[in-house]
């Protein structure tokens, strides 16, 4: 199923958290969420590679680390889902996810339809209201999705002893209720 199709069971969403590696983690746990990649959105191809990011600070198409997610809308709404992202990251900071700093790390939600995009406006608003503040997080239409490596995928699950997993992903899990194991 592509993108930009929907069914009765399922639905896609991708979304740009800041570190794909903490909202994966909280995808996979999140009941009714079927699917979560690791990877690339925000412009046509080639996305920058991981490592030349890091060590270069190279992002010319203004990717951003996201996560495509497919979920079922009968276990958890578009608007849930939304708000688990925006709990995920601080959204009120931009090109920057915790100690992380570049554009790559930007939140982002990217909307495939009118539906979408109409949810993710009705979300934001509601996040900027508690917050008692303004949010950064672009709202942006889908135009691609690149899967990033695959040592990025399912990250925490391949390395909790990993000083990241452990100081920053396993408390992010804990303040959501969300299951470390």
């Amino acid at each position: 199923m592509s993108v930009n199709e929907k069914s009765d069971s399922v639905e896609t969403l991708t979304l740009g958290p800041g570190c794909f590696w903490s909202f994966d983690a909280v995808a996979r746990r999140t009941p009714g969420i079927t699917s979560s990649v690791a990877g690339y959105a925000g412009d046509h191809g080639p996305p920058p590679n991981y490592e030349d990011y890091l060590r270069y600070g190279r992002n010319p198409q203004k990717f951003v680390e996201a996560v495509q997610l497919t979920f079922r809308p009968d276990v958890i709404s578009r608007e849930e889902v939304l708000v688990f992202f925006f709990q995920s990251h601080d959204p009120t900071t931009p090109n920057q996810s915790g100690a992380d700093r570049g554009s790559i790390y930007h939140s982002t939600i990217f909307y495939a339809d009118e539906e979408q995009r109409a949810s993710a406006e009705k979300v934001m608003e509601l996040v900027r209201q508690k917050l008692g503040q303004d949010i950064v997080t672009d709202l942006r239409p889908y135009a691609q999705f690149f899967v990033a490596e695959a040592d990025q995928q399912d990250f925490y699950n391949q390395n909790r002893g990993q000083p990241y997993c452990r100081a920053v992903i396993e408390p992010k899990l804990r303040s959501l209720g969300l299951d470390t194991d």
